[in-house]
């Protein structure tokens, strides 16, 4: 099942070239992780959370010109025994897809600094956000 966020566009998101700069799409994507991430509990004391996110990639499809509002939809696409993937995409009210990205995520142990095996525990709450990934261009 994904989970969606509605967010603004606002003014600073607006470049030169009068478009959403590329970064700001890395940030949309992180604002829809953590809240995800918080669904599942996995931001605690703040905003610790349980993992570090080792790659992030966003195929870009279309620019954000003049929406208001736009819709980022993130699901987990793979489920490994340290490292989950996150896909996402950025699409506007009318359905018109501005980008698709995926991150990896590592389960982390801040106080051992190293990575550690998924709990089974969180693998279950995974799996009930788990959908197809992304296919991305010129890949198969």
């Amino acid at each position: 099942m994904k989970f969606s966020i509605d967010l603004p566009v606002q003014f600073r998101d607006i470049d030169v070239m009068g478009h959403v700069n590329n970064a700001t799409y890395l940030q949309y994507m992180e604002t829809a992780r953590v809240e995800l991430a918080r669904s599942l509990g996995q931001v605690r004391e703040g905003f610790r959370a349980s993992f570090i996110v080792a790659s992030a990639r966003c195929e870009f499809k279309k620019p954000i010109r003049d929406e208001r509002r736009i819709t980022v939809s993130v699901w987990v696409s793979r489920i490994g025994d340290r490292s989950w993937d996150l896909d996402y995409s950025i699409h506007g009210p009318r359905g018109v897809q501005y980008a698709v990205g995926r991150t990896t995520q590592v389960a982390y142990d801040y106080k051992a600094r190293s990575a550690v095996k998924i709990s089974v525990s969180l693998k279950k709450k995974l799996a009930k956000h788990f959908e197809a990934p992304v296919k991305f261009s010129g890949t198969g």
